[in-house]
């Protein structure tokens, strides 16, 4: 239904209205009845006086026959019943009946209230003639013989009915024509209060579709026109805030595809509500916004990718191969919004780049390693055979920086040999007590030199596990090692317990310096060292975490480090079993 708003408004004060012309009708029809009533009963009462005059002398007489022929002859005239009753009750003239047959009407309620004021009315069914009659009694007194006696005038009720529809009529048809009339007033009244509302609402409806210019314009001074002055400056408002808004969506989306990584964003129902150009170009594809992602032929990988985020609404980063390019892949899903946002960075310059570097590193370490090892011996061999206090000083100085070479670039071979890809990894079940009692053997002579503890605690539970035991010696190697140069005092631990049913835990700690913790981030990059001149003075090559960061990576494992500074250092690995 349109204009719901003025039908209502309509209906209201037609109720309104309808309520007062129903108690209008209903006061003033009781008003003009109760009227009609008194003047009737005003009738009666004159009535009563002039059939006084006409039967006062027989009443002194006591000629009742006389009497009742005068009453009866007065009704048809008057059309009025009388009724003539003495102070003891009994009946001796009536205008209907024959007074014998009457029975006493002392008890009468008219009668009795006339005994008490002079005047008595009751409205009453009558069993003398069976129908309802308005009874009005007045009490005379006879002087002569001190007699009382009553005139008891009475009016047929379905008469007065009678009488009284004609004026209930005219009231009814007062009140429907004012019904009528005011409904007039009250349709235009309406239209003339929804005018300002309909006005708004149109306006509101054409702002909703773009149309910032429509305005609305109201020439009577109230409120209407405040609220459609506010809103005139509301719609400017919102024209301006639509405008900057397109301005800013178009810079967006300028920006956007100008950004040399592939975006793709799909919603719950797996949608395309976003995607660039460079995302299709990445995967070879032609994907179009509000087309399900399904619908074009991407990477199985990416699918994967794209579908685990959504089950698990998480995060999710990986690398893979696509079309011969190297892209890392970002799957985030935006809780926020409901969405699921795809990035696809291109690295295969990076790739290419890394690789040539690798090979580049590879090959020089292996050209420089005979060199070196060459030196190294020379110098050993001139040491032994020089007497020379100075020169020794200069040869020992030669073969210790000779030395440090062959341990960076023997370190430099097995990273290269870690980082390339393809690597044959020979998995078989290893018992990691075994392999840390080998380990421990080959720091043994250092330990006791520092006068350092070190405790291995491996639980009788802990099973074999499935992986390469070069690799796993080279871990422990390296962590080993690293503690062994920076702890100066207490000890190492090393404690392998089952962590879960699925993986086992190994922890290798120390008493050391500590590494600050602005450093931790970066201890595994390649020749990062925190403390430069220790390290050197230690003989590190910054390479031992970078080497552990990726054996446990091949063997599916994952490492986090907790330190603090003076208190000592603590390596967490953990292995599937």
């Amino acid at each position: 239904m349109k204009n719901k708003l003025f039908y209502k408004i309509f209906l209201n004060y037609i109720l309104i209205l309808f309520f007062f012309i129903v108690i209008f009708v209903i006061i003033s029809l009781n008003f003009s009845k109760k009227l009609y009533i008194n003047s009737l009963e005003e009738i009666l009462k004159d009535t009563s006086y002039l059939i006084n005059e006409n039967i006062k002398i027989y009443v002194k007489n006591e000629k009742f026959n006389e009497i009742d022929k005068i009453v009866k002859d007065i009704s048809k005239d008057i059309n009025v019943r009388i009724t003539i009753i003495m102070h003891d009750g009994v009946v001796v003239a009536d205008s209907d009946k024959k007074p014998s047959e009457m029975e006493n009407h002392l008890t009468r309620p008219e009668i009795q209230e006339s005994i008490k004021n002079g005047n008595g009315k009751f409205i009453r069914y009558s069993t003398t003639v069976k129908a309802d009659m308005l009874y009005f009694s007045r009490k005379f007194h006879q002087e002569d013989k001190d007699l009382d006696y009553f005139i008891r005038t009475s009016f047929y009720l379905k008469n007065v009915n009678k009488g009284f529809a004609d004026l209930r009529n005219k009231i009814l048809l007062s009140a429907i024509l004012i019904f009528l009339i005011f409904l007039i007033i009250i349709y235009f009244y309406s239209k003339k209060m929804y005018k300002p509302v309909g006005d708004l609402k149109i306006a509101t409806a054409k702002i909703a579709h773009g149309d910032f210019e429509h305005k609305v314009i109201l020439y009577q001074n109230d409120e209407f026109k405040d609220l459609a002055d506010n809103f005139n400056v509301m719609a400017d408002e919102i024209k301006k805030l639509f405008t900057q808004l397109q301005e800013k969506q178009e810079q967006l989306k300028i920006i956007i595809k100008s950004i040399n990584e592939g975006i793709l964003m799909i919603d719950d129902f797996g949608k395309i509500v976003f995607v660039n150009q460079k995302f299709n170009d990445v995967v070879s594809s032609e994907c179009r916004e509000s087309k399900f992602y399904w619908e074009f032929l991407l990477p199985h990988e990416l699918i994967k990718m794209i579908e685990r985020t959504r089950n698990d609404k998480t995060y999710t980063f990986e690398s893979m191969e696509i079309k011969g390019r190297t892209l890392l892949c970002s799957v985030n899903y935006l809780k926020d919004y409901n969405k699921t946002m795809i990035l696809l960075y291109d690295v295969s310059k990076v790739k290419e780049l890394e690789t040539l570097k690798k090979d580049l590193i590879a090959n020089v370490s292996h050209e420089i390693k005979t060199p070196l090892t060459a030196i190294k011996g020379f110098t050993e061999t001139a040491m032994e055979e020089t007497k020379d206090k100075n020169v020794l000083h200069y040869l020992e100085i030669i073969n210790g920086n000779a030395g440090r070479l062959i341990n960076i670039v023997d370190d430099l071979l097995i990273l290269s040999k870690l980082e390339q890809s393809g690597i044959k990894i020979s998995v078989e079940e290893v018992n990691i007590r075994e392999v840390l009692e080998n380990v421990e053997k080959l720091f043994l002579k250092r330990i006791k030199e520092k006068k350092l503890k070190f405790n291995v605690i491996i639980n009788d539970d802990v099973p074999k596990i499935k992986s390469d035991v070069f690799m796993l010696e080279q871990m422990f190697i390296n962590l080993i090692d690293n503690a062994t140069k920076y702890t100066e005092k207490g000890g190492i631990k090393v404690e392998v317990y089952i962590k879960d049913k699925s993986s086992v835990a190994i922890e290798v700690s120390d008493t050391g310096i500590g590494i600050p913790e602005e450093h931790i981030h970066r201890i595994f990059d390649r020749f990062y060292v925190v403390d430069k001149s220790r390290s050197k003075a230690t003989g590190g090559t910054g390479l031992g975490l970078s080497i552990v960061k990726h054996i446990v990576t091949l063997l599916n494992g994952q490492i986090t480090v907790q330190s603090k500074i003076n208190e000592g250092t603590k390596f967490v690995i953990i292995f599937p079993v």
